[in-house]
């Protein structure tokens, strides 16, 4: 726990940086100072000069590739792509813009299908979120955007954004977590990829930057955002969640930044002042059982969980917040709200497993997206990944398929300590099959943890599911992570196709420490699953290196 001063010389506890992936809870400074903001009237600072600093060549170390020759081969895949019905329920009609794209020219050709490109120059890019320090700001939050080059897993150019640069709204500040959360979808359909990041500058709201030639090149902080409101909620002030996808089936992909918020959905396309073609309500989850009576608000996934061609959303919360509490005993309950044209609904029947982790892909290639949950609780493994397959009635709990170390095939023995847990998840089609395979990683979750291994495991999907045929470990000292648990290796994962080769990339960040550089590290896909050679290692150098301070890079979210 770090201690520093309040405006009124008062000592305030400071939550530590090392607790990636979700926003510290500041039960006292961060509060009171937006309090005490609102109180007195304050007003945020809005649109600079429209130009963010552009893209440049990495910190020189910043990249370092490992030898690719001999590079692995990737052969076809033994078994064709799987046949893919359409869903019995036809996906609805997706209407052009009733509003012209802005006059921008269009990339000359487009990126593989779903993987961001900021530039449009056909090869994905990646931005990783921080919540480390900035100058100026304690917590005050980053985001490293690296562009692909198209050679296999290598990086072109780098772009380090923060509220400093004058074309993003705000100022660097202590705890506004600037882009711990970060979505890259084209929110207003010219073509280029735009970036959306979660912002706590005196109160949640969300920070858009467009897309162009040139890269991300200019921001804008969207109008009017709301916060949560859960009724059974506990203190949601830093717990706001921002998730992207097409929630009403317009064709326009939309934001949702509320739970419980009349106007947290926020429907693209969005114009170029940040203003979203409409607003619509997201609601509450129901508790979901009596005995929980408060729960923090973790994260939110997006994807079409019942094959009709809209995208639901599933929330997970954490209903046992004190360190005291065993992890076999916590409570985190999942909830699901179904997409719409009309809105969303909650259907009454659907109940899933408690979880801390999740992801969406279609792992036994039927055509609906799949849930895949790292579970909690009762005697759920530590290192257990297990899928709720989708129906065209949604997710639905009585078929399901767990997969853990004692599953043939899997590597690896089960982590004995509490501090060993799978605390992100990841989906995409690594082997070039036609199947999604999915990404486990397990850091030292807890800044008081236990020393011991980092890794991320590898799971194949296939016809019958997920399985442990094909599975692979990889640990972060064989790719040259701090021993010990000092790197936080696997705190964030994503796989997505950097090369355009049909095999997902595997992305990891090792987000470090104070005293440990943050690295993020790219493994290409093969048929055979990740590559360990070919890999290329991107440090924080290569985005901002100065001095005492820690930039955790994708101790966020990571968009791709």
């Amino acid at each position: 726990m770090i201690v520093r001063m309040d405006g009124s010389g008062d000592q305030v506890e400071a939550a530590s940086r090392r607790r990636f992936g979700k926003r510290p809870r500041v039960i006292g400074g961060g509060a009171a100072v937006v309090a005490l903001a609102l109180a007195a009237g304050m007003v945020i600072a809005d649109d600079g000069p429209a130009g963010i600093a552009a893209p440049y060549g990495c910190g020189a170390g910043g990249v370092h590739s490992t030898a690719s020759s001999p590079a692995p081969d990737r052969p076809a895949p033994d078994r064709p792509a799987p046949d893919r019905p359409a869903p019995d329920r036809p996906a609805p009609d997706r209407p052009a813009p009733d509003r012209p794209a802005p006059d921008r020219p269009a990339p000359d050709r487009p990126a593989p299908d779903g993987a961001a490109d900021f530039d449009g120059d056909g090869h994905p890019d990646l931005a990783l979120g921080s919540m480390g320090d900035v100058p100026g700001g304690y917590g005050g939050g980053s985001v490293a955007v690296a562009y692909g080059a198209g050679d296999g897993t290598g990086i072109a150019r780098c772009q380090y954004l923060t509220q400093d640069d004058p074309g993003i709204p705000g100022a660097n500040r202590d705890e506004a977590f600037f882009g711990s959360d970060v979505v890259a979808r084209d929110l207003d359909g010219d073509g280029y990829t735009d970036l959306a990041a979660s912002v706590f500058d005196w109160k949640p709201s969300v920070i858009i930057m467009w897309g162009s030639e040139g890269g991300l090149s200019r921001g804008v902080r969207v109008p009017g955002t709301d916060g949560s409101h859960v009724a059974w909620g506990d203190d949601p002030l830093l717990d706001e969640q921002l998730v992207g996808g097409d929630f009403d089936g317009d064709g326009h992909p939309d934001l949702i930044f509320g739970l419980g918020s009349g106007k947290g959905l926020l429907k693209g396309p969005f114009e170029r002042d940040g203003t979203p073609a409409g607003t619509g309500p997201v609601p509450a989850p129901r508790r979901p059982a009596p005995h929980v009576r408060h729960a923090n608000y973790d994260d939110l996934l997006a994807g079409d969980l019942d094959g009709d061609g809209i995208d639901d959303l599933v929330s997970f919360h954490d209903a046992d917040t004190g360190p005291e509490v065993p992890w076999r005993d916590r409570t985190q309950p999942v909830s699901y709200l179904r997409g719409g044209r009309d809105g969303f609904t909650q259907p009454r029947d659907t109940r899933l497993p408690d979880a801390g982790e999740g992801a969406i892909g279609d792992v036994d290639g039927d055509g609906v997206d799949d849930l895949v949950l790292s579970p909690r609780g009762g005697d759920a493994s530590r290192s257990s990944v297990t899928v709720v397959y989708g129906t065209q009635d949604g997710p639905r709990a009585r078929r399901t398929t767990t997969v853990d170390r004692d599953t043939p095939g899997v590597p690896g023995a089960e982590p004995q300590d509490e501090d060993a847990v799978l605390t992100s998840l990841a989906t995409g089609d690594v082997n070039g099959d036609g199947y999604a395979d999915v990404v486990a990683g397990a850091p030292r979750w807890d800044v008081y943890g236990e020393p011991g291994p980092e890794e991320v495991l590898f799971l194949a999907g296939g016809p019958d599911g997920l399985s442990g045929e094909g599975a692979r470990l990889f640990d972060g000292d064989d790719l040259g992570a701090a021993p010990g648990g000092d790197a936080n290796f696997g705190a964030a994962v994503g796989l997505t196709d950097l090369d355009g080769d049909g095999h997902a990339d595997l992305v990891v960040t090792a987000p470090g420490s104070d005293t440990v550089d943050g690295v993020a590290y790219l493994l290409p896909g093969t048929a055979n699953g990740p590559a360990t050679q070919g890999v290329t290692r991107l440090s924080g150098d290569a985005f901002d290196d100065t001095e005492g301070l820690g930039l955790l890079m994708g101790g966020g979210e990571v968009a791709l």
